[in-house]
């Protein structure tokens, strides 16, 4: 076999960042992924019929304001400057997210100025504390009211979660965003968008360098079994950290989901990328319609179908995707355990969502990964 000197195992945002650095630094890395093609969750298909570029995992949308992030992502492609808005659906009417003047407006028949919503909410707030005990559902509720809460986040919570807030920690809600304004745009960065020439091709571009070599369909985890030349050499890993030791202590909990795709005979099927349905008379949690995200395309947009897909979280088992790591006192213990057993393995690095056990946004997972490859060059 051709001589390395790093494998990256897995090869989504995390590991392809980690394999691109290292490469330009000099060295040999031998990229292994699970799946038969590289790009991890952000991997996405052209449907033939319609040309759409249909996100496999999910709708994924590029947003920072980390500058070295978006300068390393740059170098490989263009963004389209697409600018994400979200619906949501209640009780037969539509809303925009996240909450802010517009909602709040629609939702109580008001016409609030940005000056007067905090003391509204406050005082909505201050009308429905709850008693002792803060977990989510309280600390929502102490951010927004419950007529807010119970609209517009409980009943999305419980599917997402597939538990009752009231179980959840309050850490998960404390950021919870309420714009004094009319801006309706989803996330607060500027740079934003989706990439021109589609979200493979960054995955392509990062891995185009002669010191970079690629195996799909290959899983590190029986790999190495037989492939004891590589012994001692470093590994980066990104796969779930408790897959990584044979579940020994355990599986990690996760939530899973289960996308339905759907080609629909109209040119335009819900007017946006994506909207929630925060009610429990739905069993998904929201539907997307890939078209959107490139409405630079004149063709893609006149199609006369388009694709969407309906989205259910799912309890996760072993065998499934696990998508969302579900942060409780007992997951956090459980993690520590892994972590222990990782720190005593030489020349072992694990990170990325899966490894680190955690939910990054796409620019936090490559600045993750340019601290952490950084950190060994040195």
């Amino acid at each position: 076999m051709k001589q390395f000197d790093v494998v990256v195992a897995g090869a989504g945002l995390w590991g392809c960042t980690v394999a691109r650095v290292l490469a330009e630094a000099g060295r040999k890395v031998l990229v292994l992924e699970k799946r038969a093609a590289v790009g991890g969750n952000v991997r996405c298909e052209i449907d033939s019929e319609t040309g759409i570029e249909v996100h496999t995992y999910g709708s994924h949308i590029f947003h920072t304001h980390l500058d070295d992030v978006w300068k390393f992502v740059t170098r490989f492609i263009t963004f389209n400057g697409y600018q994400h808005k979200v619906l949501a659906r209640y009780e037969d009417k539509t809303y925009f997210l996240p909450l802010g003047l517009t909602l709040v407006n629609q939702f109580y028949g008001l016409n609030l100025t940005p000056s007067e919503l905090p003391a509204f909410i406050a005082k909505e707030a201050a009308g429905s504390k709850e008693g002792a005990g803060l977990n989510f559902e309280t600390q929502a509720i102490s951010f927004i009211g419950r007529p807010l809460y119970e609209a517009f986040i409980r009943e999305y919570t419980r599917k997402q979660w597939g538990m009752d807030p009231r179980e959840l920690s309050a850490d998960i809600i404390r950021r919870l965003p309420v714009r004094a304004s009319y801006d309706v745009n989803y996330f607060s960065d500027y740079r934003q968008g989706i990439p021109l020439t589609g979200y493979n091709s960054l995955f392509d571009r990062l891995l185009d360098h002669p010191n970079i070599a690629v195996e799909c369909s290959c899983d590190w985890l029986t790999w190495r079994d037989s492939h004891s030349e590589l012994a001692g050499l470093p590994v980066f890993y990104s796969g779930p950290i408790d897959a990584l030791f044979g579940y020994r202590f355990g599986p990690l909990p996760w939530r899973s989901l289960r996308f339905e795709r759907e080609r629909v005979a109209v040119q335009d099927y819900q007017g946006t990328s994506v909207v929630n349905y925060t009610g429990p008379d739905v069993p998904f949690t929201r539907i997307h319609e890939f078209k959107h995200y490139h409405p630079e395309d004149a063709k893609v947009m006149g199609s006369a179908s388009t694709i969407i897909c309906r989205e259910y979280p799912q309890t996760w088992a072993l065998g499934d995707e696990p998508y969302y790591p579900v942060d409780t006192p007992a997951s956090r213990e459980l993690l520590a355990l892994y972590q222990a057993e990782a720190a005593k393995q030489a020349n072992l690095i694990v990170g990325g969502r899966l490894g680190g056990y955690r939910y990054y946004d796409m620019d936090r997972s490559i600045g993750n990964a340019l601290e952490t490859v950084q950190s060994f060059l040195r």
